[in-house]
């Protein structure tokens, strides 16, 4: 039979593992939630490549590391509405 001091140890060592477990996913879906933020601002500016680079590494992080051809089609998507590069140096006019 256990010992009260034994009992005590061992409840303790298992809070310290619930609270380890605890901060590790507060801190992954805090890093999630960062990635995201930054990508929804890019596709609120005028930068594609920015906005399709935070896409990219907010998908990455969602799926483990690797990018499915789902979530580059839905970047395609996202950053639709801005222009490309080259287009913003031509004026409406221009041919």
């Amino acid at each position: 039979m256990m010992s009260l001091t034994e009992k005590i140890l061992f409840l303790a060592f298992g809070f310290l593992v619930i609270i380890f477990i605890s901060v590790a996913y507060l801190n992954k879906t805090d890093a999630l939630k960062m990635l995201k933020d930054k990508y929804e601002a890019a596709l609120a500016g005028d930068d594609r490549e920015a906005a399709i680079a935070a896409g990219q590494a907010y998908y990455r992080s969602l799926r483990g590391g690797e990018l499915m051809i789902e979530d580059e089609r839905a970047i395609l998507r996202d950053v639709a509405h801005i222009p490309e590069p080259e287009n913003l140096e031509k004026g409406p006019l221009d041919v």
